[in-house]
């Protein structure tokens, strides 16, 4: 039986990855061949469920990553490949939007030419600094040889749409190299780059290092300033702010995350993978063994390898609320809470009464019925979301 639902994006978290980075939280394990053909397989199934279950997907994006697709061999890639886009087949409509991640380090033109020929139109490449030495501070695996060769690759395989992933505010590199590395990004002429400062995370090594007193980060204001540094760089290199962490030429805005910022509805598979379809969210397990285990077992049910929640409304608008204010286009509050169902309640009132109290502190404004971050509200955005939790 298909229950109808208008399911925009497709996300694949691949769990591979060739080494854990000392930021990285992000569920992964080391590739191995064995683990690979498993985790295939029950991609496999898993996605054959949720097509049984929702029919043709009306799919406008696909995004895989993790972890690292192309630590993936070409014969499992192309394996991969066929899977994903068997959920496209009989939609009747074009992806507009098929990215895959990938770092320095594991990409080549055979892989490129291979994920071309399937669809896949965008690549998001994790290079994180433009320096030997920093590449070595954040425990990445490549190197500045590696990040030009990789943007060579891109180039040859007729992939135009491309960009690259950094990392701000990392101890020891001063304002002035900072720059520095912008501008030799921005040389590799990339359509889209993310910026996200180094942030410590429970379970990582930069955390551990910051426990024992080894790495000092910088200060709020600190990171302000390099933030304020990205975006003067970028801005008149061309590139827009989209989102708080992102920036890219016009028409190269990531659809994918555009949609789920907005609160559009998307498939996750794998382990780890988070979706979310209707009033339904849920989060796949985050262990690669007992994932497989349960999507392959013939008594799945009978097995816990998901979290399932249902959305309440207030959560539901919320949630909309705070990743659409990430976005310079903003939100329309009353639009949500017509979505929501929400108008005319005590919560509504509220939201209202912060929104305005925000906008007198010059934290968010209100453009043609749109409510966006000020500049200074978006290096508080944190602060702002937990003003308008209910």
């Amino acid at each position: 039986m298909h229950v109808a639902h208008n399911i925009e994006g497709l996300y694949v978290h691949v769990p591979f990855c060739d080494g854990k980075c000392h930021y990285c939280a992000f569920y992964s394990v080391s590739y191995s061949r064995d683990l690979g053909e498993a985790w295939l397989a029950a991609v496999e199934k898993e996605l054959a469920q949720a097509l049984d279950r929702y029919g043709a997907l009306p799919l406008t994006s696909i995004f895989m990553g993790g972890g690292t697709p192309t630590v993936l061999p070409c014969d499992q890639l192309e394996r991969l490949l066929i899977i994903v886009k068997s959920s496209i087949k009989g939609s009747g409509l074009r992806v507009l939007e098929w990215t895959s991640e990938a770092n320095p380090g594991s990409l080549s033109i055979d892989k490129l030419t291979l994920m071309k020929a399937f669809g896949v139109n965008r690549i998001s490449l994790g290079v994180q600094a433009m320096e030997d030495q920093v590449l070595r501070q954040l425990g990445r695996r490549h190197s500045v040889a590696d990040i030009h060769a990789a943007v060579n690759a891109i180039k040859s395989s007729g992939i135009t749409n491309w960009g690259l992933d950094l990392i701000a505010c990392v101890p020891g590199v001063s304002e002035d190299a900072w720059r520095k590395t912008l501008d030799a990004a921005l040389r590799l002429e990339p359509r889209h780059i993310s910026v996200y400062a180094l942030t410590r995370e429970e379970g990582t090594r930069l955390n551990s290092d910051y426990e024992s007193g080894m790495v000092r980060l910088l200060d709020d204001d600190n990171q302000l300033r390099m933030l304020e540094v990205a975006e003067s760089t970028l801005g008149a290199a061309g590139f827009g702010r989209y989102e708080i962490s992102n920036y890219a030429r016009s028409g190269f805005e990531c659809r994918h995350n555009v949609s789920c910022w907005r609160g559009g509805n998307y498939l996750g598979l794998g382990c780890a993978a988070s979706s979310r379809v209707g009033n339904q969210r849920w989060t796949n397990v985050a262990d690669l063994n007992a994932y497989t285990a349960a999507v392959l077992s013939s008594d799945q049910a009978s097995i816990r390898w998901r979290d399932t929640e249902a959305l309440a409304p207030v959560t539901d608008a919320v949630e909309r609320l705070v990743f659409g204010l990430r976005l310079a286009e903003g939100v329309d509050l009353e639009e949500i809470l017509d979505v929501t169902g929400l108008t005319g309640s005590v919560q509504a009132d509220a939201w209202r009464a912060t929104l305005a109290r925000l906008a007198r502190e010059r934290l968010v404004e209100n453009r043609a019925g749109r409510w966006t971050l000020t500049v200074g509200g978006q290096a508080m955005a944190d602060h702002v979301a937990v003003e308008l939790m209910p």
